[in-house]
């Protein structure tokens, strides 16, 4: 038999110490953010030089930084992006007040972008007509989001600023305009700096116009308007406009031509003052329309091709065409006001005017048709038969 030597006793201890570490769950109590910090030293120069391992750059220049990360939690190699802008001068006064986030912050924004995430639930369920599902939806966003605000409200700050602006939005999908007016101006009274002003005070603007109160409405869109910055200054512009248009609807006799009148050079204003807004091409084709309602056929014809050639996307081309085909009519040019009449039937042939415009393109196309030369011989023929 084989005589076992007693393990040596170190061995052994070293060997279960080792057993008992690797069986322990391993404690962490930091706190993962997934926010990075990073610095980049810049050369100010105006001139890139190659090769030196310096950023160049001038004071207002944009500095992206691109990091692959290849450590996170979704599938592959993420890639994240961030942007800053250059400012040349001594920023030694500027500091960081708070680097760690805390948990309750953490649980707060997530609890935030589920409000967000039943919202959008919500709206969708809204745009397909089923009510009873989205007011379901909006309610729940509503109740997380009030839970969300009165444990922000303690902590202030960009949590709380995005809690407002959650709320805005839920109230406004909802239709209850009034809380979503005064949570509009609550977000520009405690926040007067904050990104989202400017489109807090566009939906108070357009819950006023919506509502009838057209003198409240231009009264904010006109201070957004004069927001230098702001990137919606097109929009409010548009949107005095309208309720300039609005107030002539409703207006007759010598008023309405004043408010006419002014709606047209509110209009103007997008075209001259903001001519990358989105709302250029809707603007020009009111200035048309407007100048068809006053028998300018010649000035509508020239504004109408400006729409169709520079802004071919704009909203309404069916009765941009519609107009401009009856306009052409107008000035006697038959032949190109049925090709307008063709092209709408062609290009929005689900458009409630292409109906009207096939009839008109019909007679018009029997108007054009050259009538028939009589035979030589025909009219002898007719007096000898009727001698």
């Amino acid at each position: 038999a084989v005589e076992k030597k007693p393990a040596d006793k170190k061995a052994v201890e070293k060997k279960s110490a080792e057993k008992k570490a690797a069986a322990a769950p391993v404690v962490d109590n930091s706190i993962h953010t997934g926010v990075f910090r990073t610095t980049v030293t810049l050369g100010k120069a105006e001139k890139i030089v190659v090769g030196d391992q310096v950023l160049q750059a001038l004071p207002g220049d944009k500095v992206r930084l691109v990091y692959l990360d290849e450590r996170n939690s979704g599938d592959g190699i993420q890639q994240v992006q961030s942007e800053a802008r250059c400012i040349e001068g001594n920023l030694g006064g500027v500091r960081v007040t708070r680097a760690v986030i805390s948990d309750q912050e953490l649980r707060l924004q997530t609890e935030l972008k589920t409000a967000g995430a039943l919202t959008n639930i919500a709206s969708r369920y809204k745009e397909f007509g089923l009510k009873s599902n989205a007011n379901d939806k909006y309610k729940q966003a509503l109740s997380v989001c009030e839970e969300v605000a009165r444990e922000a409200s303690k902590l202030g700050g960009r949590l709380l600023e995005e809690t407002y602006v959650q709320l805005w939005q839920i109230y406004f999908e909802m239709d209850r305009l009034e809380l979503a007016a005064a949570m509009a101006q609550r977000l520009q009274r405690e926040f007067p700096n904050s990104g989202f002003v400017d489109d807090a005070l566009l939906q108070l603007a357009d819950v006023a116009r919506k509502g009838g109160n057209l003198q409240r409405a231009i009264g904010i869109y006109s201070r957004l308007v004069s927001m230098k910055t702001s990137q919606l200054r097109g929009e409010a512009q548009f949107g005095i406009a309208q309720c300039y248009e609005q107030m002539a609807t409703g207006s007759t006799g010598t008023g309405a031509a004043q408010l006419r009148d002014r709606a047209f050079q509110e209009y103007k204003k997008v075209f001259d003052q903001f001519p990358d807004s989105g709302r250029v091409g809707e603007a020009v084709s009111r200035m048309a329309n407007y100048y068809y309602q006053q028998r300018d056929f010649s000035r509508a014809v020239d504004t109408f091709e400006t729409v169709l050639s520079d802004y071919p996307d704009a909203k309404f081309l069916d009765v941009i065409l519609f107009n401009y085909g009856r306009c052409l009519y107008r000035m006697n040019r038959r032949s190109e006001a049925g090709r307008r009449f063709d092209q709408l039937i062609q290009e929005f042939p689900e458009s409630p005017l292409a109906s009207d415009a096939k009839k008109i393109s019909d007679a018009l196309s029997r108007l054009n048709r050259p009538k028939p030369t009589p035979a030589p011989g025909d009219g002898d023929a007719t007096k000898g038969a009727g001698s």
